[in-house]
């Protein structure tokens, strides 16, 4: 269960460069799906306006339900307004790529276009900490650019893991990645390691914090003791962080049109009931720390995709009432 809660909620497609790249633009499509289905929604609704308005008074169904679904699509169009957007930046700039412009020169253009980084940086906790060979106890940074300009740096510091001076919002989803590019670089070179995220602070940044806290003084403490290891340790040698960059600067062009993309970060929570509403006295529940954006999106899309597809088989075929 917890796999498959990393790899469809936490951390969906975010393994390799390539899987990178294809979450990147699912996370468009679904964002330009969803601003489009619901557009259309609300067209249907007004097209139509009286079939529903007769439907909903000759049964049991009540006529605000037209007016919720007028607000619920209003309210996904206001959201996916800013995605849809974004969706639309990236697919004119993978479209002057087909036309034969340079892509160096395209991703210029992306470079150019990003704005300013935001207030903070996206930062996590790390399940173990992560040094250098050759400097232990001292923080490091590892490069995200390539030939069009930097994205900015990982800065790690103990079990604390920031993207820093990086365009825009920075991006929570890197830091999942570098985590796994991390274990696999490590697994190549025949030194197996298990690093992941234990702590988002863009969701909770108070629990982040305590956490970083509580590791800092594990190193302070393991310092003045004199001892090999409070706290778990993965090292990195200079040629594995080299391996690192290479690895990331293959994802700046994907990091680039998720940068033109809003970033909603939520924790998750599903439950199993054991018992069926309206009995549903006992529940199974699972929280997850931290929702990707493909997840939470991925989901929206199906809920209005699916209202649509109703409102059309409505209209399609009409349902009989009494006195229609």
């Amino acid at each position: 269960m917890g796999d498959l809660a990393q790899q469809v909620v936490r951390e969906p497609e975010s393994e390799t460069p390539e899987q990178f790249d294809r979450r990147v633009n699912q996370l468009a499509v679904a964002y330009a799906v969803l601003f489009l289905a619901s557009l259309t929604g609300i067209g249907l609704l007004i097209w139509k306006a009286q079939l529903f308005v007769g439907l909903t008074q000759r049964s049991n169904v009540e006529t605000l339900t037209l007016a919720f679904l007028m607000v619920f699509f209003g309210y996904i169009v206001l959201l996916s307004a800013g995605g849809a957007y974004g969706a639309g930046r990236i697919g004119y700039y993978a479209l002057l790529t087909r036309l034969g412009k340079d892509a160096d020169d395209v991703e210029q253009r992306k470079q150019r276009a990003l704005g300013p980084p935001g207030p903070e940086s996206p930062t996590v906790g790390l399940s173990a900490i992560l040094e250098l060979e050759d400097q232990p106890g001292q923080p490091f940074r590892v490069a995200i650019a390539d030939k069009a300009g930097s994205m900015g740096a990982l800065q790690v510091d103990g079990a604390q893991l920031s993207h820093i001076e990086t365009r825009k919002d920075g991006s929570n989803s890197l830091l999942a990645f570098f985590t796994h590019q991390v274990n696999r670089v490590l697994s190549e070179r025949g030194r197996p390691a298990d690093l992941s995220i234990v702590e988002w602070k863009s969701t909770n940044d108070e629990t982040t914090s305590q956490y970083v806290g509580l590791v800092r003084f594990a190193r302070n403490l393991e310092r003045q003791l004199g001892a090999t290891e409070l706290w778990p340790k993965v090292t990195l040698t200079r040629a594995a962080c080299e391996e690192l960059e290479r690895r990331l600067s293959i994802v700046c062009p994907a990091l680039r049109n998720e940068a033109f993309l809003p970033h909603w970060e939520y924790e998750a929570e599903h439950k199993l009931p054991i018992i069926p509403e309206p009995l549903g006295i006992i529940s199974l529940s699972r929280t997850e720390k931290r929702a990707d954006p493909l997840a939470t999106m991925g989901c929206a899309v199906l809920v209005v995709v699916a209202t649509v597809v109703i409102l059309a088989i409505f209209i399609k075929f009409p349902p009989w009432v009494p006195g229609a």
